[in-house]
């Protein structure tokens, strides 16, 4: 069974954080995730089992910035295909594992440390990353995910549609050279209520700009809780000819952590899966096991939305 044809049968499940679970495990480290794959496997490996105990229908590689330009600050961009590869390998092992349905692992693809369009604007002749530049360090780490054994990738928390472009683009080349169509998934996030991207494009802009790529889903990550995404979510329900999914923060962050607990997310979502809207559903900041769980109970008889 194809990830696209599961979209259209019931409402898939996403894990949640994997931040949040890494704090929580008070390993010392330099706050590089991406690197974890690498120096701590088991780490990585159980936050996934947890996520698929809790279930999780769909998981995500510990990737989000293993590319080259967001690596160099840490000195590790000549790392890149090892860091890709072992997460991929480690999550594929976890889906593999599971014995009473298919899990998915998507390639976690996040927007680099630097954005094209600001790039493009200040027209700096100091700055050394270019479209093309981009476009080559997002191709370096889609190799490495199907090397390892994505089901397909997942370009999320998209702030620079620029930069998602580059990361889509590459990702195009990438399979139009290996003979692969592996399902796409795209996600952005909204800096405030007033729903724009960090760039200022708008939520039509958005999912105007992802069709293009004959994405399996489309949707919303990140941003804010639950309850505040839900118009935004209708707005990409009424026009997208695709898969929807919404995956959002547990509430804003406070001084004690974030402020939505499970229940109070699983009631958000709930409304958006009664109301027909979305066919993916799970967690990003400050999401845990306990969340998806909820989601997941919440969700497992509800119709998914038709496309």
């Amino acid at each position: 069974m194809t990830l696209a044809e599961e979209l259209r049968k019931r409402i898939l499940i996403l894990d949640g954080a994997t931040g949040t679970e890494i704090q929580a495990r008070g390993i010392q480290y330099d706050g590089n995730n991406d690197a974890l794959p690498l120096t701590h496997p088991d780490i990585i490996r159980d936050i996934h089992q947890s996520y698929v105990n809790a279930g999780a229908d769909i998981i995500i590689t510990c990737t989000f910035g293993a590319n080259r330009i967001s690596q160099e600050g840490y000195g590790m961009s000549g790392q890149i295909r090892e860091m890709n590869l072992s997460a991929a390998k480690i999550a594929r092992e976890v889906a593999d594992g599971c014995s009473d349905r298919k899990v998915f692992v998507m390639g976690g693809i996040g927007p680099t440390a630097k954005s094209l369009t600001i790039i493009e604007l200040m027209a700096d002749p100091s700055e050394t990353v270019d479209f093309n530049c981009m476009k080559a360090s997002y191709a370096e780490q889609a190799e490495a995910l199907i090397d390892g054994g994505a089901d397909g990738f997942l370009v999320e928390t998209i702030t620079d549609l620029r930069n998602a472009e580059a990361a889509l683009e590459a990702i195009s080349d990438v399979q139009k050279k290996r003979g692969l169509h592996l399902p796409v998934m795209i996600s952005a996030t909204l800096m405030n209520v007033g729903a724009c991207l960090m760039t200022g494009s708008t939520v039509q802009d958005f999912i105007t700009f992802a069709e293009k790529y004959d994405p399996v889903c489309i949707g919303l990550n990140c941003s804010f809780g639950a309850k505040d995404m839900i118009p935004y979510i209708r707005e990409i329900a009424a026009s997208a000819k695709c898969a929807v999914s919404v995956y959002p923060n547990a509430g804003l962050p406070t001084a004690h952590g974030y402020c939505d607990g499970p229940c109070v997310t699983a009631d958000a979502i709930e409304e958006m899966a009664r109301e027909g809207l979305i066919n993916v559903a799970g967690g990003c900041c400050g999401t845990t096991p306990e969340h998806i769980r909820e989601i997941a109970g919440r969700l497992s008889a509800v119709t998914p939305r038709q496309y």
